[in-house]
């Protein structure tokens, strides 16, 4: 561009817009170079438009005088004029070309710098324009953070219920199922490697968050500030331009310290809003109400709010706070109360928090107190126990001390113990006790142990017991416990140590039954099947037949119903424990959940565990271990339960019981029913004494009472089932027993299957007698 004029390939475009009909003045010829080349480009854009100077300014709202010097380049318009003109020509579809705009604001800024006031209000507004930019670029980074720390807290989150479930079955897993320990255990780690992983990462994106919202803040204070600075360079630089008869801002200052009256400062802040000077008539406001009595003050707050300048009137409180006096203010925050003006007391509290030195806040909230107002007096307090200094906030505590704030301090501190980080609470807590100020470290830690979730109240009790607070901590540890039952689930699934325990006991004995139901409902609906049973067995073990049968009964009402939870603690408890519990239910009258854990515990596929469980209902004289119970339960058993039910019979040495049960299963079922039972019993028992004991025991049966012809079949059966050390105790035992008969019905029954040398395959000799009964 030369000579102020719109570049070639821009010309074009903006001749075709002109329209003859619109007419401008002619421009003077004493102009600069400069404006007059501004001047002449922004007319003819201007004349794109079509409409007249008036028309326009009314359009934008401006004065018709302004635009006209403005298009005359007497003045300089701002960049915003510019901007708008050009908008408006894009609006009536006859748009600038990028070119031709870039280079009306080269134009512009040459024109600036021959009018330095305008030149230093555009600098300006390019750096607020730039620090906007900045701060646009810090937001959406923000953002992502957040997301991303969203994302990986949502994903920790998820990780850790894995853990924890990982955890409870590692838990429920390593009595019945030990050789897949190790398979849970790697799985284990390896979550815990990626839970440490993914906390990193959110360590890491909350530092980051941290620091992207710092530069927020630092951009936002620099864009207040240009802000400020431009107001101020624009209103000053404009002083020229306007009329000499306007009073200046210096000599409203001077006017309000010779005590103008209230009605004349309105008018004077009136005067300023209508010209846009929002900070000079907030700097009237401030100054007047400084140097003012109480009573002026007040009433000239009351009429700015009733002449619609609140604003004003709320800048200019903090200000009173750091120069007026603790009475001035006390007394301010009386008669703005009586006025009605209850926000504008606040506004005082707040200041004070913010502003006051420690001594001054404690003297403020006195002077609140005694003169009626002790509600913002606790408000006071209450704010600065959240957002001062942990020091600040010990000095005043100790300021108030046995004074009548003393139960307002307390009150303080309550609400410290609620929104305060938890390690200022440990660090309160200690700074309390060594300024002999045990009393509000009590309410503090009682407090948090009453609102705090339940994993801050358990990281609470390990902080303060890192702290050597041990009892600091159990003081917390017992008040906890004396809340709801919805806060004692969560509490029972972060506390990992005997504390656990403690709970469930404290449970047990002062909790109503519908809430041991939920607790226990809900412990085995998370998977913590072991606590579940825990406190289950400590209710049995303490509480009244009457009382456990509502207990039986609220399980019922929730999901999935107490037969389950039986069953459950069927599976986790030791089986004496297991025959206890049975022996419980009996004595409350609940025979069906008694069945329950009889069924789940001789059905168990671990023999021993069943025998132990048998050997215990007989010691205990339970009505499970009677013979006629237990052959009423084995009627309806498939063949491989009923093997492992004689198994754990005679692992229990219950000879008697063992004999009834082979007798009730052997004696009339056809012979592969028999083959199918030994084989299920070596299957389970493997080849261990105890499993050779119980076939060799319905051996003995059969031989003794089943004819000599299912005898030979059987023995066929044997062998062709693969058990031929079975076979040939039964083949000795019937010779033995039955001699040649047992060999001519042998004999008989394989004629056609063996040749002449049958005898040596099928296990027996010519002389019987040799051969010795196996034991």
């Amino acid at each position: 561009m030369h000579n102020g004029q719109v570049p070639k390939q821009a010309q074009p475009a903006v001749t075709s817009m002109v329209r003859p009909q619109v007419r401008l003045a002619d421009l003077k010829d004493d102009l600069a170079p400069e404006k007059r080349a501004l001047a002449e480009d922004l007319r003819q854009v201007f004349l794109a438009l079509g409409i007249g100077v008036r028309r326009y300014a009314a359009r934008r709202f401006l004065d018709a005088g302004t635009v006209t010097r403005y298009l005359n380049g007497q003045r300089v318009p701002p960049w915003d004029f510019v901007a708008g003109v050009i908008a408006d020509v894009q609006d009536a579809q006859r748009p600038l070309t990028p070119e031709a705009e870039e280079a009306l604001r080269d134009l512009h800024r040459q024109a600036l710098k021959s009018h330095q006031p305008s030149s230093k209000a555009q600098a300006l507004q390019d750096k607020l324009a730039e620090a906007d930019d900045e701060t646009r670029r810090i937001t959406t980074r923000q953002r992502a953070l957040e997301e991303a720390l969203r994302d990986r807290e949502s994903r920790l989150e998820h990780v850790r219920g894995r853990v924890r479930n990982l955890e409870t079955n590692l838990e429920g897993q390593q009595l019945t199922h030990r050789t897949e320990l190790e398979v849970w255990q790697g799985e284990y780690t390896r979550l815990q490697e990626e839970c440490g992983d993914l906390q990193e990462q959110v360590i890491y994106l909350q530092e980051s968050l941290a620091v992207a919202r710092a530069e927020l803040i630092a951009a936002e204070d620099r864009c207040h500030r240009l802000e400020i600075q431009l107001d101020t360079v624009q209103e000053l630089g404009s002083d020229g331009d306007e009329d000499n008869d306007s009073p200046s801002i210096m000599a409203m200052l001077e006017e309000a310290d010779r005590r103008s009256s209230v009605p004349e400062l309105v008018r004077a802040v009136s005067d300023l809003e209508l010209r846009t000077r929002q900070a000079m008539a907030s700097e009237l406001v401030r100054a007047a109400s400084q140097s003012r009595t109480i009573e002026e003050v007040v009433g000239l707050l009351s009429a700015l709010r009733q002449a619609g300048f609140d604003a004003h009137a709320q800048t200019a409180l903090p200000a009173m706070v750091m120069v007026r006096s603790i009475d001035d203010t006390s007394a301010l925050a009386r008669e703005l109360t009586r006025e009605g003006l209850e926000e504008y007391v606040l506004i005082l509290v707040q200041a004070s928090v913010k502003f006051h030195q420690p001594e001054n806040m404690a003297a403020l909230a006195i002077a609140l107190h005694r003169c009626g107002l002790p509600q913002h007096a606790e408000s006071l307090l209450q704010a600065a126990a959240v957002v001062r200094p942990l020091h600040d906030l010990v000095f005043v505590a100790l300021t108030l001390t046995d004074t009548e704030l003393d139960t307002t301090v307390a009150t303080a501190m309550a609400t410290a113990a609620a929104q305060r980080p938890l390690a200022d609470l440990v660090t309160l807590s200690i700074t309390l006790r060594q300024a002999c100020l045990g009393r509000y470290a009590d309410v503090l830690q009682t407090e948090a142990a009453s609102i705090r979730s339940a994993a801050d109240v358990a990281e609470l009790i390990r902080s303060l017991t890192d702290h050597g607070l041990q009892t600091d901590a159990e003081t917390v540890f017992a008040h906890t416990q004396q809340r709801s039952v919805g806060h004692l689930i969560p509490l029972l699934h972060v506390l990992r140590d005997g504390r656990a325990w403690t709970v469930l006991a404290q449970a047990a004995d002062n909790r109503p039954t519908d809430d041991i139901a939920v607790l226990i409902d809900e412990l085995y609906m998370s998977g913590r099947h072991q606590l579940a049973t825990d406190l289950l067995m400590l209710i049995m073990d303490r509480r009244q037949p009457t009382q456990i049968r509502q207990l039986m009964e609220a399980l019922d009402l929730l999901a999935p119903g107490s037969e389950a939870i039986m069953a459950a603690a069927a599976r986790t408890l030791a089986p004496e424990r297991a025959a206890t519990l049975l022996t419980y239910l009996e004595l409350c009258g609940l025979p069906d959940h008694a069945t329950v854990v009889f069924r789940c515990m001789v059905y168990d596929d671990l023999v021993g565990h069943a025998g132990l469980f048998l050997q215990s209902l007989r010691t205990s004289g339970s009505r499970y271990a009677l013979l006629d119970v237990l052959r009423q339960h084995a009627e309806g058993m498939g063949v491989e339960t009923a093997a492992r039910l004689m198994l754990a019979l005679e692992s229990a040495t219950l000879t008697v019981h063992l004999d009834a049960l082979i007798q009730d299963r052997c004696l009339n079922c056809p012979v592969l029913d028999i083959v199918l039972l030994v084989s299920r019993i070596m299957a389970a028992g493997g080849p261990a004494p105890r499993s050779e004991h119980v076939v060799q025991r319905i051996i003995d049966r059969v031989v003794d009472k089943r004819p000599v012809s299912e005898q030979a079949e059987l023995l066929s059966a044997l062998h062709a089932a693969g058990l031929t050390t079975h076979a040939e105790n039964l083949s000795a035992q019937a010779l033995e027993t039955h001699g040649r008969h047992f060999k001519a019905e042998l004999r008989g029954e394989h004629a056609a299957s063996y040749s002449k040398d049958g005898s040596r395959l099928l296990g027996f000799s010519d002389r019987p007698g040799r051969r010795t009964r196996r034991s």
